[in-house]
């Protein structure tokens, strides 16, 4: 992709964005996405996709139900297309759009992927109701207490054995897998940002925006060098974004949290897990493992001593036999020892 078509796509998609913004290098992730999405038969390909953009930002109307906006896509394209082609352009679109995997089409026709991370869209909703269920708070567990501010995923990769995969969907973000170790974390910063910022009513509702910022901020630390380093061994630029208007303070109390409330208990309960295995013989730099290490060290010196005075006490005890024999040897020669001690001298 040219840069000025993923320039053209930005303003598009974000009209109030500046010039001096979308150069910036924070921008750089946004564009590979854009390229991973776009220009898959060339530039007649981009130009068709930022036509239905700015078709869906001139009128959002065409947005209120699935049938208006497929119909919208067919007339952005320049001759008679298949059901096939006219829903894959449907839902790349939303896919650049709100880094969301949206299924418009109906089986074998979408070419989005059926899970609990894909949202589907049926003629009885608008987009915006639909994203909203997708994303609707279950409030049965109340979750409550103030979360350590250490709580990093740097920290969690470096001393709890995690590994980070970096998702494009929004709605994988936190999403753990126990068996393999592994956290989804959501990395474009940017588009959440700038979606809260250049639209009064995103389509995205503006509670999944500002926590999905939130739990970066509290996750990404600033001024932190296990995250600085975290992220630059991972080529991530959103740490030049800050904390984007929103304050830490808010991250740290897990009652704050409400549609990502599950998944950061999940990751406090890591955080506060006890290292085991090998990991126990190194002292962390915040000393949060000192008691689990002190008491590790303090055993194994235990054993070493006690290793250490093994041969000591072989000795001793067979000196102590050897006494002993002596001691009954004197006493069987003593007259009537046969008749005083017969259990112990015998003929």
């Amino acid at each position: 992709m040219l840069r000025e078509e993923y320039n053209q796509i930005c303003r598009s998609i974000w009209p109030n964005l500046t010039k001096e913004e979308y150069f910036r290098n924070v921008y750089a992730g946004m564009q590979r996405y854009f390229e991973s999405q776009t220009c898959r038969e060339g530039r007649d390909d981009c130009a068709i996709i930022l036509s239905i953009i700015d078709e869906l930002m001139s009128k959002e109307h065409t947005l209120v139900s699935r049938s208006s906006y497929i119909a919208a896509v067919r007339t952005k394209l320049s001759r008679p297309s298949s059901e096939a082609t006219v829903l894959s352009y449907s839902e790349r679109t939303l896919r650049m759009m709100l880094n969301l995997d949206i299924r418009v089409g109906q089986g074998r026709e979408s070419i989005s992927r059926v899970g609990s991370f894909t949202i589907d869209w049926d003629d009885l909703t608008s987009l915006g109701e639909a994203i909203e269920n997708h994303f609707a708070v279950d409030s049965r567990r109340a979750v409550t207490g103030r979360i350590d501010p250490a709580l990093s995923l740097g920290y969690l990769c470096t001393h709890r054995g995690f590994k980070v995969f970096w998702t494009s969907n929004i709605s994988e973000h936190l999403h753990i897998s126990w068996k393999s170790k592994i956290v989804m974390v959501y990395e474009h910063k940017l588009f959440l940002w700038n979606h809260l910022r250049n639209s009064e009513s995103p389509i995205i509702p503006r509670l999944v925006l500002e926590e999905a910022i939130d739990t970066l901020n509290l996750l990404f630390p600033l001024n932190d060098r296990l995250t600085t380093k975290f992220l630059a061994q991972n080529g991530k630029e959103f740490q030049g974004l800050g904390y984007c208007s929103r304050s830490r303070d808010i991250c740290l109390d897990i009652g704050n949290f409400k549609v990502w409330r599950e998944r950061i208990a999940e990751l406090v309960e890591v955080m506060n897990e006890e290292p085991k295995g090998l990991k126990q013989l190194v002292l962390e730099k915040d000393g949060r493992n000192l008691l689990p290490f002190v008491t590790f060290w303090v055993a194994v010196v235990v054993a070493f001593l006690s290793l250490l005075n093994l041969p000591f006490a072989m000795v001793s005890m067979n000196y102590s036999i050897k006494q002993y024999d002596l001691a009954l040897a004197q006493a069987c020669s003593e007259p009537n020892a046969q008749n005083t001690l017969p259990k112990y001298c015998s003929a």
